[in-house]
């Protein structure tokens, strides 16, 4: 089994399809090939247009074993849109309440974020009286809130503009904002689903299935026999954005420098 051997952060996966898959045997793989993070696990997903997470502040694998737990979640676990993190704290303390996915509820969807990276100006992203997930001390939450309040203001603004354009604004506020920061993160309302690639290389796979076909991310390659495609920015551009719906890649674009 090849590993991943560069120095990290956590790891990310997405899952996502027009019909309702379990991922029993991606995401068992997606925890040992990622087992380096040490520090919790997450899975959030749908059903119908409610958001479920389930996640844990300890490691997925055990030695050579899944823990119970993930284990459980990765056979139960059926949904059109299925995030994963595995995470290495860099920052906020080691606790549950600082593992994601983190959700937020705005303009009428339940939105679910995973980010790898780290945030280096994450305190002054978001005043504090406008925090909303207030039982974390991490930097992605407040990557989230940013996110949100920017993404609001942009549709707000330009209502006949797209979603995807709303995204591609706030993320390129979010990188203009912290220069330094390190951003790669997977953002999900459901029926659209938005990847920032920003430092790490994401893995690309499309699998057919005879109850529709499935798109498969994640920042790390998950299988040895499938030809995994990988996807970077342009060296020229601030970073790149792939917007799914369903499997179907609807964007792929580049953030501006």
């Amino acid at each position: 089994m090849a590993q991943d051997t560069k120095p990290h952060e956590c790891d990310l996966f997405l899952l996502t399809s027009h019909a309702s898959y379990t991922a029993s045997r991606i995401l068992p793989e997606f925890a040992r090939r990622g087992c380096g993070n040490l520090d919790g696990w997450g899975l959030g997903y749908y059903t119908g247009s409610e958001t479920r997470i389930v996640r844990r502040a300890t490691p997925a694998v055990n030695g050579e074993n899944l823990c119970g737990e993930f284990a459980t979640a990765a056979e139960v676990v059926s949904s059109p849109t299925i995030l994963g993190h595995l995470r290495l704290t860099s920052r906020g303390r080691t606790r549950v309440e600082n593992n994601h996915p983190f959700r937020l509820d705005f303009l009428g969807y339940q939105w679910l974020m995973v980010h790898n990276g780290t945030a280096r100006r994450h305190e002054e992203l978001v005043p504090p009286a406008e925090r909303l997930l207030t039982d974390a001390d991490s930097d992605t939450p407040r990557v989230f809130e940013f996110l949100r309040r920017e993404i609001i203001a942009y549709y707000d603004a330009r209502p006949q503009h797209s979603l995807i354009e709303a995204c591609r604004q706030a993320f390129g506020k979010l990188l203009a904002g912290d220069p330094h920061g390190t951003f790669n993160l997977i953002l999900s309302n459901g029926d659209l689903t938005f990847a920032l690639v920003h430092w790490r290389t994401f893995y690309l796979l499309h699998r057919p299935k005879q109850s529709g076909d499935v798109a498969l991310l994640s920042t790390l390659r998950l299988t040895d026999q499938e030809e995994w495609i990988e996807v970077n920015k342009l060296q020229s551009k601030q970073a790149k954005m792939l917007v799914f719906a369903g499997s179907s890649l609807a964007f792929n674009g580049d953030i501006p420098a």
